[in-house]
């Protein structure tokens, strides 16, 4: 059951609003591919770092298997109560935004300005977004401790956590490899849905999830 969890979670932060928007800033730069490889390389570099840290801290400490009773319920609890929080804050920002006269455009982040100069930079900035990669990662990493594979597999399925959380910068990447052309006119529709229904999305997935963590922690109390 974990392990479906784990990759329940990994799809719910696929959307995660920082993620989606850097994607999106990548995919309309002069140089996607470029841009786009080395962002998803630093953020799979520091993201599976991370992880692995994680897990085997909470195996080292215990707190996943001697103290899982009170470990687990605890963390989902808090878990779920911080993505309803993010949820109600996205929802009522996205809500007090939409009587404002558009289409004026707002002035773009810094990481929106600084990953379009170059390679390095976007680098840069794949590191340091991902130190914090949002809120489910951590709770999945907790699930995958407490899953107590072997260390090749744990490693695997960390790996595979994030591939599928990178997801909406690993399809675009191999969709321009092999057909630029096509996927130059499907970037501008995507582009305008998700900027129309990303936010959205954001919050179901993250009232959803939310929602789920509680009632998990709530049973295993």
């Amino acid at each position: 059951m974990l392990l479906a969890e784990v990759l329940l979670l990994a799809l719910a932060s696929m959307v995660w609003p920082t993620l989606l928007a850097v994607v999106l800033v990548l995919l309309v730069s002069p140089r996607p591919v470029r841009l786009l490889s080395f962002f998803l390389a630093a953020s799979l570099l520091t993201t599976v770092a991370i992880g692995v840290l994680i897990v085997f801290a909470l195996r080292d400490s215990n707190l996943v298997t001697d103290r899982e009773h009170t470990f687990s319920p605890a963390f989902d609890l808090v878990a779920g109560a911080a993505a309803l929080l993010f949820a109600f804050v996205l929802a009522r920002h996205t809500h007090q935004a939409r009587p404002k006269p558009p289409p004026t455009p707002g002035r773009p982040s810094w990481y929106e300005r600084t990953v379009s100069r170059g390679g390095l930079l976007a680098f840069g900035v794949g590191v340091v977004l991902n130190v914090f990669p949002g809120l489910f990662p951590f709770v999945a990493m907790k699930d995958i401790a407490e899953l107590d594979y072997s260390t090749a597999a744990t490693v695997a399925l960390i790996v595979g956590f994030y591939l599928v959380m990178f997801l909406p910068a690993e399809v675009p990447l191999v969709s321009y490899l092999v057909a630029p052309s096509e996927t130059t006119e499907v970037v501008g529709k995507l582009r305008d849905w998700l900027e129309r229904n990303g936010r959205r999305v954001a919050v179901i997935t993250l009232a959803t999830v939310g929602i789920y963590l509680l009632i998990r922690g709530a049973l295993n109390i």
